[in-house]
């Protein structure tokens, strides 16, 4: 759940970029001509991509044989607090045995920091890369059905779940509040991602 809603908030941020350039851009070559307009859920194309899937898989494995080499290094401090429990307090033995049990811990945070920000920084390139392929793949979906413009679709919002101070900007946060389902380009977009990374995959 934790790692859906990174992914949803990366998305969201860069999309509001994104279809502020598109409008920019359409409203200044246009020049007055009637404008095709269509409209793609990027949360729902997202959601639906195989090679997000993979992504994920392979990032949770990941994670998953962190966490086991996490608790296979704190087994080793637990042996090593074992051996200094049987040393007399206050000897050399019992000193150096301190010594390296300390040294350890700390190596083993500073993994464990190093290798988790490792894997989100990872997360987050894969995040940004996907997005560039996704408004590449909208953009040629677009332009096979002849459509001049595309904005970003939201799932519906439950206004009846939100707190009376957050109404507001539930609404004005909204990019589109009605489109005909025919405009809705978001089946096309998964299916050509998809198809795509099928075909290099194989």
């Amino acid at each position: 759940m934790k790692s859906r809603s990174v992914w949803t908030a990366l998305i969201l941020a860069a999309t509001v970029g994104f279809s502020g350039v598109l409008v920019a851009n359409a409203g200044y070559r246009l020049g007055g001509r009637p404008t095709a307009a269509a409209v793609v859920d990027v949360q729902m194309v997202f959601e639906s991509l195989k090679e997000k899937m993979q992504i994920e898989a392979d990032l949770k494995g990941r994670l998953e044989q962190l966490n086991q080499d996490e608790q296979n290094q704190k087994q080793s401090l637990q042996e090593l607090q074992s051996d200094m429990e049987i040393l007399a307090p206050d000897t050399p033995a019992y000193n150096e045995k301190q010594d390296q049990l300390e040294r350890k811990v700390i190596e083993l945070q500073s993994w464990i920091s190093f290798q988790t920000q490792k894997l989100n920084r990872e997360r987050g390139m894969q995040i940004e890369r996907l997005y560039r392929k996704a408004v590449d793949a909208i953009g040629r979906v677009a332009q096979q059905s002849s459509y001049d413009i595309v904005f970003f679709k939201e799932k519906p919002v439950n206004f009846a779940g939100a707190k009376p101070e957050a109404l507001n900007t539930l609404i004005q946060v909204r990019k589109v509040l009605w489109s005909a389902a025919d405009l809705d380009l978001t089946d096309e977009v998964i299916q050509m991602m998809n198809n795509e990374y099928t075909n290099n995959t194989q």
